[in-house]
């Protein structure tokens, strides 16, 4: 549905409780030199999910395609292509999370229009290397970018969900917010 000057949006129909799915994004993986080949409102609505490689949608937009960036976002990225709800989400409220999350190129850049009290004014493909996300996104980047994250930042926390129980998470720094706890799973029948 229409989200004002970001185009269209998704918006939660129900309530999403905390640490459960939002979307799933799908379609097909390119390279960044096959991205460059297609048209602009194809590459607008792709998601970066390694160095190289980038997630695009069908030709018709489906509702993964349409979650627009906020830097002040209600989703966290789970792997490279599922956005888990960080925090409650309200029916009606959009769903969105931060490009800072996946994008480590500048094949997305643009001037924001999230409006939020936190906005950066300007979303680029270097976003993801300031100190202040790494911190309040801590375990929500997309995987890939998880890697160099944990190398810089080496007493990060990890979250649960990336957790082995044959490789124990380290600690939380002190001063971390709590994580929601994992939504339950849906029984079987």
């Amino acid at each position: 549905r229409p989200a004002g000057a970001k185009g269209q949006g998704v918006y939660a129909t129900e309530p999403i409780a905390a640490g459960a799915t939002g979307v799933a994004c799908g379609g097909y993986v390119v390279s960044r030199q096959m991205l460059e080949t297609l048209p602009s409102e194809r590459t607008i609505h792709s998601s970066q999910i390694d160095d190289d490689l980038f997630m695009v949608g069908p030709e018709v937009p489906e509702p993964g395609d349409m979650v627009n960036h906020s830097c002040d976002p209600n989703c966290g990225i789970l792997g490279s292509v599922i956005l888990i709800a960080m925090r409650d989400i309200a029916p009606g409220e959009e769903i969105t999370f931060d490009y800072a999350m996946c994008d480590s190129q500048d094949y997305d850049e643009f001037v924001c229009e999230c409006g939020t009290a936190l906005c950066r004014e300007k979303v680029t493909g270097s976003d993801w290397t300031r100190p202040e996300l790494q911190e309040r996104y801590r375990g929500w980047f997309s995987e890939y970018l998880e890697r160099p994250i944990g190398r810089l930042v080496p007493s990060r926390a990890v979250r649960p969900a990336f957790s082995s129980p044959s490789v124990p998470s380290p600690p939380p720094p002190a001063d971390a917010p709590p994580l929601p706890p994992p939504a339950p799973l849906p029984s079987a029948t």
